[in-house]
């Protein structure tokens, strides 16, 4: 051994694979939640690419519901 202090090769070689390992599975874990994050925030009404979705007023809704309800009720 080449001092008092130094642990062996094997105990230091497993260690570089653990955390090596554990640096990998966090990077992963971290760039997969922010992806996550991201498509919700993209796909919300918040993304500045989303200002001009189309938009109807509730009372269109409803009277476009009670058209559709009428015409299935002749048919």
């Amino acid at each position: 051994m080449a001092g008092k202090n130094q642990l062996p090769f094997h105990v230091r070689a497993t260690d570089v694979v653990h955390r090596l390992t554990v640096l990998g599975l966090a990077g992963f874990c971290i760039v997969g939640g922010g992806s996550i994050a991201f498509n919700i925030w993209a796909n919300s009404d918040f993304a500045p690419w989303n200002k001009k979705k189309l938009k109807f007023e509730e009372e269109q809704y409803h009277q476009s519901r009670n058209e559709g309800d009428s015409s299935s009720t002749e048919a």
